[in-house]
This record gives C-alpha cells, sequence and structure tokens, in this order.
C-alpha cells in the first residue's frame, strides 16, 4: 500500500528564494520513493510536512522567519506532522535553532536543497536531521509558483561585492554563474511547459554574469540567447552601478522583448557613506549614471533601493540622500532602515536609534510617494501595452503591469474594460487617470 505525505511549501525573502522553493517542489513531485507517494499542498492545515523556506538578510527578514515557524510550529498540537526549515536563515544560525526549538524535525541550508526528499522520509520516520551542507547541484526542473504568466530566471548564485553591511557572501559564497546550457534547459521547461510571457532575470549581481566562467561580463551574449525563445518581455533585476555599460543601456533601449527598466541599486548618495559601505562608486558616479540612461532614452525606468540610518550617515548626509530623491525623480525605489549583521564589517560601527533610523525611511518613503504621483499624473492620455493580471478583490478592479513595472514591487493599472480579458496576455491601454498616487487607471482599446 503507498504510503501519500502532503507537503507544503512556504517561500519567505526574495524571488531568488522563491526559485529555490519552486527547485525543490519539482524535486519532489519528480522523485516519488517506492511506497510512498509526494503530494504537494496550498493548505496548510491538512499538510503532513511543511517546509518554510526563510530569508536571513536583515532583521525584518529574521523576525518574518522565527514568525513563520513558530506559527507552524503551533499546527503540530493538531494536523502537522513534521516541520522542515531551509535557506539562509536556517544555513546562518541552524545549528541553534535545532537546538532550540524541539518542533523543528528538520534544518536544511543552501546546500540541501536536492536532498529534500531524503530528508522529508527521514523526519516522517522518526529522526531529527540537521543538514548544513554547501555542495554545487543544478536544479532545472521548476513547479511554478507565480502566477504561469511570469517567472524569475535565476542566472547565478552568491556575491563578490562584499559590501560592509552584508552577510550574503558569508551565506551565499562566491559568485558563481550558471552555465548557458544550465539556463538553456531551464528556458526550454519555462517556455514549452508553461508559456511564460515575462521572464525575470534575477541574481545578487545579473551584470556580473559570466565573468567566472567565461572570464568576460557575458549578461548580452546570454540575452542573445535567451531572445530566441521568443518571451514577449524579458525583465532585468539587480544590475551594479559600476557594470551598466552604455552597451547594456543601448540594449534596454533597442532590443523589442527587453523591458525599459533597470534595477539599480544605489544604497546612497553621500560619498562618506558610500565609502563606509563599500561601495564601488561614488555619488557623482551614480547622477552621471542616471543622466546616461536618460540621455539614451528617457523611457527606461530606474528602479533603485537605498539604505537609511546607516552607522555614518549625519543629518547633512541624509538630507543629501533627501535631495537626491526629490531631484533624480527615479521611477520606483525602496528604503530600508540600516540592519545591524553580525560577521559583516558594518556591525562593528556604533549603531544609529530605530527611532531616528524609523523616521529617515518615512521621510524618504513620502519624497518619493509625490515623485510617483507627479510621474504618473504625467501619463494620463497616453497609451501602454499591459499584461492582464487578474481582479483586484478589495477593490473590484481588473489589473494588470505595464513594461514600466515589476512585479510585487512596483505599481499596477487598473483597468476598464468593456470585452473580456485572458490573464496573461497583452491589451493596448488608454491611460485615464491614477489610482491613488502610485497606480494608473486605464481603459482597454
Amino acid at each position: 500500500m503507498t504510503e501519500t505525505i502532503r507537503v507544503g511549501f512556504i517561500s519567505l525573502g526574495c524571488d531568488k528564494n522563491r526559485v529555490d522553493t519552486e527547485y525543490m517542489m519539482a524535486a519532489l513531485k519528480d522523485a516519488n520513493a517506492t511506497g510512498v507517494s509526494f503530494v504537494l499542498t496550498n493548505d496548510k492545515d491538512t499538510a503532513d510536512v511543511i517546509v518554510v523556506n526563510t530569508c536571513g538578510f536583515i532583521d525584518s527578514a529574521k523576525t518574518e522567519a522565527i514568525d513563520t515557524v513558530l506559527e507552524m510550529a503551533d499546527l503540530k498540537k493538531n494536523t502537522l506532522k513534521k516541520l522542515i526549515i531551509t535557506g539562509c536563515f536556517a544555513q546562518r544560525y541552524g545549528r541553534e535553532l535545532f537546538a532550540k526549538i524541539p518542533e523543528l524535525d528538520g534544518v536544511a541550508g543552501i546546500g540541501a536543497y536536492d536532498k529534500i526528499k531524503e530528508m522529508i522520509l527521514e523526519v516522517v520516520g522518526g529522526k531529527r536531521v540537521l543538514n548544513l551542507e554547501k555542495h554545487e547541484y543544478d536544479l532545472k526542473k521548476r513547479v511554478i509558483s507565480t502566477p504561469f504568466h511570469y517567472a524569475y530566471l535565476r542566472i547565478s548564485d552568491g556575491c563578490n561585492n562584499r559590501c560592509s553591511y552584508c552577510a550574503i557572501p558569508a551565506i551565499r559564497g562566491a559568485y558563481r554563474s550558471r552555465t548557458y546550457e544550465s539556463i538553456d534547459d531551464e528556458l526550454k521547461l519555462l517556455k514549452n511547459e508553461y508559456d511564460i510571457q515575462e521572464l525575470i532575470l534575477v541574481a545578487q549581481d545579473v551584470t556580473r554574469y559570466g565573468i567566472d566562467l567565461y572570464h568576460e561580463y557575458s549578461l548580452l551574449k546570454l540575452l542573445d540567447r535567451i531572445e530566441k525563445y521568443g518571451f514577449p518581455w524579458i525583465r532585468l533585476m539587480y544590475c551594479y552601478p559600476e557594470l551598466v555599460s552604455d552597451e547594456l543601456i543601448r540594449a534596454v533601449r533597442d532590443r523589442k522583448n527587453l523591458c525599459e527598466y533597470l534595477d539599480i541599486p544605489l544604497q546612497h548618495i553621500d560619498d562618506g557613506v558610500l565609502k563606509s559601505m563599500n561601495r564601488r562608486n561614488d555619488g557623482d558616479y551614480a547622477k552621471k549614471l542616471i543622466d546616461r540612461i536618460r540621455t539614451a532614452d528617457g523611457r527606461i525606468a530606474i528602479r533603485s533601493s537605498f539604505i537609511a540610518g546607516y552607522p555614518t550617515e549625519t543629518e547633512e548626509a541624509f538630507e543629501k540622500l533627501c535631495d537626491f530623491i526629490g531631484e533624480y525623480k527615479l521611477d520606483h525605489a525602496g528604503f530600508f532602515a540600516f540592519s545591524k549583521e553580525e560577521g559583516t564589517a558594518a556591525a562593528a560601527l556604533k549603531d544609529i536609534h530605530h527611532a531616528t533610523k524609523k523616521r529617515r525611511v518615512n521621510t524618504l518613503r513620502a519624497i518619493q510617494a509625490d515623485v510617483i504621483e507627479e510621474k504618473n499624473l504625467s501619463r494620463i492620455g497616453g497609451r501602454q501595452q499591459v499584461l492582464y493580471e487578474g481582479v483586484d478583490g478589495e477593490k473590484g478592479l481588473l489589473y494588470g503591469r505595464n513594461r514600466f513595472n515589476a512585479p510585487d514591487v512596483d505599481g499596477l493599472v487598473y483597468l476598464d474594460s468593456d470585452i473580456p480579458l485572458d490573464v496573461g496576455r497583452f491589451y493596448e491601454v488608454h491611460i485615464t487617470g491614477i489610482e491613488g498616487k502610485f497606480d494608473l487607471r486605464g481603459r482597454v482599446e
């Protein structure tokens, strides 16, 4: 008689983590053992085993990881039989968590994703398992957990940038590009099995792709290969400032399938703060880079991220950042309070009071909100291609995204339509207004 094990996955943190979760889901789906059948479920209340793939990048991510683990541990009083955690938080604090949380049946680090079937069988068999080994693996099959019209493609792992505040190199290791052939195999899956309309390239630094394998920066050559698959939209996330070349900017401008969108984490604009962060560029370089992009094509949407309350950030440095956000008017920006990460160079610096950091983040967000509202008002009357995504239950409105907005982090286009719309299809939309500050309103034509 075959035993059925119902397994639920919870993915926390970034889109790169989501890809790891999708690899694990596929590994289970294709790896039924003798006498055992694995069934994936979205219902935590009926799962026999729950796997929480954690993030450990900043304090808020750690808090979310702990809260989620404790919430799932509480389910063991009722229906849940076994609880496993994986990911960056597990890699970093696995031994401590394994010792202090008896409800945890398994802890797997970032090098054990391909061992998930074996770990589940062991814990179901009554063992507690700790596996923090690091080894290279290449999992190409995935169960897509995003809406089927878009997917993330991780082209590398690890990071060599060694920013003073970041623990990712210590957790994920040095930068490691995937081979062209490995990526090709995954592209075939995404195109042939899922008919993905929007492919989003992600890594800690997509602009560094290939330097370790092919001894040259190879992102554009990779894009040449990807474009042959015919994805209507291709989007680049996480481009480091010093590697955004004129050639890359021209590619974003000229290539039909490449969205006019660049995500460039600048982190700050004050030279002193940037130097302490161990960033390779200064504020003047960042401003000139934005000018270069806009001179090449004013349509290119620029997204960035910034850290407020870094230990060496004086009020003067903070005001300089505020002025920059108001003057340079980036299309999208995320703001995060500095988080002291043990083992990093910045952890040794004297921290700024959390209330000051919170005030600075809120101030920056308010400035950026006004910038976005101003930009959105200027778009009224224009036309955009919109990828339809569904219905907003709270607003009771149809919605989608244009080429200038990435999923989850950027704005939406709310739609009025006299015809039925198909999720994952493109429509020409006349922009008629704005919805709040962050989103557009339009009519399908």
